[in-house]
């Protein structure tokens, strides 16, 4: 259950503002000329290895940490040359270890997906010359199972609405990764289930838990450069041999995490996007009521200060409202053909015999150019000839607004 606890202390470290570790530790105060420290629950004596091969930064250390990782070494150990805490309120070596592994990078399979890839077990001990931290891993997936999620990856990719979200904002992007874990759930809802636990047994054995679903998203917002965190609400056991609580996650934008549930938005039924780029305080605006439905955040069974929490979490308090500019219906700084070509697919939406389109309210705003309340070919062609006016200015010249030109 080690894994499954550890998630979770990564979600409440997370909605707590400390770094996400996902590791059992134990450190050994700087104060201590120390050269053994159990952890573990006194399981496991490490004792500093001097042979242990030696980094200047916690960078160069994270870099090495996560190579083992990739070539799946079961145990390692490291020194970081002259670091200490200065303080108590300092972040120890693991979370900061952890927080550079987790972070987002060029390859998807990296970041927090890699991080999530195993059951961590870590120790340190402080000295004044530096300090000493010993890894001991469970894998829960192999190199060859990773390389078939890729594949499977790259199947999702190879569709049209992967191709429309990269050419979009990135609402579009962490959309795209939204509906498609939507769509594709088949729910296991054993969480103490470690092999139900991985983008593996979600997207190839096509079965998997809460936690396994995450391990999807997380995986599909790197695809589309977006900063995942796990998260935890509704915990109501965690035991060595019992977790029960629920798992969703959060999407960064620019500074902001916003939550991201289509676990819950899948059980309610229909994908009406109810949990998607919420806030905090606006997170169940849209679960019709449903208390099975209702998100308890771990912190509120401690009575602590939500508000305070969030805001040094950079948590978003509401929903992420697009800020689209006239024309600029994916919200991406320009206005060009690609708006056009979204706008006459609202408007192919609305003239179905469902009469349902996709586009936000902002969006709706910034797509209809004539102001009359509606979106169709009208508003397309005026911003097809817009782009063609701003195409031909000189570098220096101040465009005017699209709507002053579509009015000529």
């Amino acid at each position: 259950m080690k894994r499954i606890r550890n998630i979770i202390a990564a979600a409440s470290a997370a909605a707590l503002c400390i770094s996400p570790s996902a590791n059992a530790y134990a450190a050994v105060s700087p104060d201590i000329a120390a050269d053994n420290a159990v952890y573990e629950d006194a399981s496991v004596i490490i004792s500093y290895n001097e042979n242990a091969p030696h980094f200047a930064t916690v960078d160069e250390a994270a870099a090495y940490v996560k190579q083992q990782f990739k070539e799946r070494k079961e145990e390692f150990d490291l020194i970081v040359d002259g670091w200490v805490p200065d303080n108590e309120d300092d972040d120890d070596i693991n979370n900061t270890i952890n927080e550079r592994i987790s972070t987002i990078t060029d390859d998807p399979t990296e970041g927090m997906y890699l991080y999530l890839t195993a059951s961590i077990s870590s120790g340190s001990i402080y000295r004044s010359d530096g300090t000493y931290v010993y890894y001991s891993m469970e894998y829960l997936t192999t190199p060859e199972q990773e390389d078939m999620v890729t594949a499977e990856v790259a199947k999702l990719k190879d569709t049209p609405g992967f191709e429309a979200a990269m050419k979009s904002d990135v609402y579009d992007k962490i959309l795209w990764a939204y509906d498609t874990v939507v769509e594709n759930i088949r729910l296991d809802e054993n969480l103490n289930d470690l092999t139900r636990s991985t983008a593996y047994s979600a997207l190839i054995e096509k079965k998997a838990n809460e936690s396994g679903q995450m391990h999807v998203m997380v995986r599909l917002l790197q695809e589309v450069g977006v900063q995942p965190m796990i998260y935890a609400t509704n915990l109501s056991a965690l035991t060595n041999d019992n977790v029960d609580c629920h798992f969703l996650c959060l999407a960064q934008i620019g500074d902001v995490f916003y939550f991201v549930d289509p676990i819950w938005e899948y059980k309610m039924g229909e994908n009406k996007h109810r949990f998607f780029l919420k806030g905090y305080s606006d997170l169940d605006s849209e679960n019709e009521g449903k208390e099975e439905f209702t998100h308890v955040h771990l912190f509120e069974l401690f009575q602590l200060p939500i508000d305070e929490i969030m805001a040094e979490s950079n948590f978003a308090r509401t929903k992420y409202i697009r800020s689209c500019n006239d024309g600029d219906v994916n919200d991406d700084g320009e206005i060009n053909a690609v708006d056009a070509s979204l706008m006459l697919k609202e408007y192919a939406k609305l003239s179905s015999s469902e009469q349902k389109g996709s586009f936000s309210e902002a969006q709706k705003k910034a797509a209809d150019i004539d102001g009359n309340g509606f979106i169709d070919a009208v508003d397309a062609s005026a911003t097809l000839a817009y782009y063609a006016y701003v195409s031909t200015l000189e570098n220096d010249a101040a465009p005017e607004s699209i709507k002053e030109h579509s009015r000529k």
